[in-house]
C-alpha cells in the first residue's frame, strides 16, 4: 500500500502469541442514555470511547513516579509512536442495531486480543464522557454485555457472519484522486465521485482478502460491489436514508481531512459467508466505512 509523502511514519505490529495475552478479542457494550447519540455521530462517539479507555488504562498502570502506561491496542501506535498498519489494534464500532437512527451498541474488536490491563480497563468503563455529552446534559452510560473471541458466533453487530454486507456509515476513500503524473488514476475512475469511491473500496477489499487467512479462498473476481443510491443517484445509508455528508467525518485530530475525502455507500456481496468486522477506508477504526449484514428493511422506502 502506498502512502502520500506527508503520511506519518508507520510500522507493522506482530500479533502477540496466545501465551502472552488472553484470547479475548471482542467486547460488546449496550449504550444507555435519556437521549442516545444519532447514528451520524458515530465517529465522535468512537473517538470518545478510545479517549476514555486510554485514560482508564493510564490510571490503572500509573507508576509511583506518576508516569502512566500506554496501550498499543487501544492507541493504534507502537511504543515509538508509529502508526500500526496491520489493523490488529482496536476497532471502536458504535452501531444502531434496532434501526431507529440512534446508536445503541459499541463493539470493541482487536485481532491482537486484549491484554490483562486492557481487559481491566474495558471492565471499568461505565460512561463515554465527551464535551458534547457534558454540554447536552445527557450522560452516555455503557453496560458491558460480554467478551469473546472473533471466532465466536454472533447473529448481530459488526462481528456477525454473512455473505451480503451493507454500509452502516460512509466509506471514506483511503486516498485522494491522482489527476497528474505517471500514476494518475484512470479516466473511468475520475469520471464521477461514485466511480472513484468504488475503485478505492475495491482496493481496500483486496487488501482485506490478502491479510485475512480465513478469506484466502475468495478472489476479487468473486466479490460484487453495488452502490446504495436513490432514484436520483444520491448515496443513501440505512433505513433513515442519510446522505454521507450528514455524518461527522472529521476526527478531533489536527490535520484530519476526512470531511474532504470522497465517500459513498455500498453493498458488498461475497461468494460465501464472511465474518466481520468489515470496516474499511479512512477512519475505519473509528466506525467509518463500517458494513453490517444486510437486513430485509435496509432498502425499504
Amino acid at each position: 500500500m502506498s502512502y502520500p509523502k506527508d503520511q506519518p511514519k508507520t510500522t507493522t505490529r506482530n500479533v502477540v502469541s496466545a501465551l502472552e495475552r488472553p484470547a479475548m478479542q471482542v467486547a460488546r457494550f449496550a449504550l444507555d442514555s435519556t437521549v442516545l447519540p444519532l447514528v451520524t455521530d458515530t465517529l465522535p462517539v468512537a473517538e470518545a470511547a478510545r479517549r476514555n479507555l486510554m485514560g482508564i488504562i493510564g490510571a490503572i498502570t500509573a507508576r509511583r513516579d506518576g508516569i502512566k502506561g500506554k496501550s498499543e491496542v487501544f492507541s493504534g501506535k507502537d511504543s515509538d509512536g508509529n502508526l500500526i498498519t496491520d489493523h490488529s489494534h482496536c476497532y471502536y464500532l458504535p452501531t444502531d442495531e434496532d434501526n431507529d437512527g440512534r446508536l445503541d451498541h459499541l463493539t470493541l474488536i482487536s485481532v491482537a486480543g486484549f491484554a490483562k490491563d486492557e481487559l481491566a480497563a474495558i471492565n471499568s468503563l461505565r460512561q463515554i464522557k465527551s464535551r458534547e455529552r457534558i454540554e447536552s446534559g445527557h450522560t452516555l452510560h455503557v453496560v458491558l454485555l460480554g467478551t469473546g473471541m472473533l471466532a465466536d458466533a454472533h447473529s448481530h453487530g459488526p462481528n456477525a457472519s454473512a455473505s451480503v454486507w451493507v454500509s452502516a456509515t460512509p466509506y471514506l476513500c483511503h486516498r485522494h484522486p491522482k489527476t497528474r503524473g505517471g500514476k494518475k488514476d484512470r479516466p473511468e475512475e475520475l469520471a464521477s465521485h461514485a466511480a472513484f469511491a468504488e475503485a478505492r473500496l475495491r482496493e481496500d477489499i483486496a487488501r482485506l482478502l490478502e491479510r485475512r487467512d480465513d478469506l484466502s479462498d475468495i478472489s476479487m473476481e468473486q466479490v460484487k460491489i453495488s452502490p446504495c443510491v436513490d432514484e436520483n443517484g444520491i448515496f443513501r445509508l440505512g433505513t433513515r436514508k442519510h446522505r454521507p455528508i450528514e455524518f461527522q467525518r472529521c476526527r478531533q485530530k489536527h490535520g484530519d481531512d476526512g470531511g474532504k475525502r470522497m465517500c459513498g455507500a455500498f453493498v458488498i456481496e461475497f461468494p460465501r459467508d464472511v465474518r466481520g468486522p468489515i470496516s474499511l477506508g479512512h477512519s475505519c477504526h473509528y466506525g467509518m466505512g463500517l458494513f453490517l449484514p444486510l437486513q430485509e428493511d435496509d432498502f425499504e422506502t
